[in-house]
């Protein structure tokens, strides 16, 4: 049956050749075999993603557990090691390079303002007072460690001192606790408290108040 079919189908094939215009030419023997031949391929059919994710799992599985040949040369080899080598000092080396950086700018940083010497002088020829004592912003307004001295001479009760180039309010508190505007100041100013306190200006001269 298959036979009988074959030869139908190759019987109709020359047929057409020679409608076609062939009449003076015959097919070859092989013709069907030929023609057959050339035809397109069955197209594949499509996985269902059940099959091309288990095909995926198969093609993993084959790589992995085939052996795989790697081929280095020994010229590859130093180049890795001498590449290793430059990341690891680059990254040992960035923290220091950082803190290098960070001690010159605090080296060109201005270590500290020099300190200007001050006089600080309350007259008091008749020794009206027992006692004096400089406060101001330039010690918290606090009487320990600015005691003044009297100094006959002057007849004065004096103090000297260093502080920073700056604008400082100060008064003399007198008797343990009345304070007192310089009188031989040349500028004032009032606090928030109502009191007037003279004002001393400190920029790189001796100051005899």
């Amino acid at each position: 049956m298959k036979k009988d079919k074959t030869v139908t189908t190759e019987e109709r094939l020359r047929k057409l050749f020679h409608e076609d215009g062939f009449l003076d030419v015959e097919p070859p023997d092989n013709f069907l075999e030929n023609v057959m031949g050339n035809l397109p391929n069955k197209v594949p059919t499509t996985l269902s993603p059940f099959d091309r994710f288990s095909r995926g799992i198969r093609n993993c599985w084959s790589i992995f557990s085939n052996p795989i040949t790697v081929n280095i040369s020994p010229l590859q080899v130093a180049a890795s090691f001498a590449l290793i080598f430059c990341c690891i000092s680059f990254l040992y080396d960035t923290p220091y390079r950082k803190q290098g950086r960070l001690v010159n700018a605090v080296q060109t940083t201005p270590v500290a303002l020099q300190l200007k010497a001050v006089s600080f002088a309350l007259p008091d020829p008749d020794r009206k007072f027992s006692s004096a004592v400089v406060i101001g912003s330039f010690n918290k307004w606090q009487s320990q460690g600015f005691e003044m001295s009297y100094n006959e001479e002057k007849e004065a009760w004096v103090l000297e001192h260093e502080l920073p180039p700056g604008d400082y309010e100060y008064v003399f508190l007198v008797n343990g606790d009345a304070p007192l505007p310089d009188p031989r100041a040349a500028f004032y100013v009032h606090d928030s408290f109502g009191n007037k306190n003279a004002l001393l200006q400190v920029g790189g001269v001796l100051h005899d108040l």
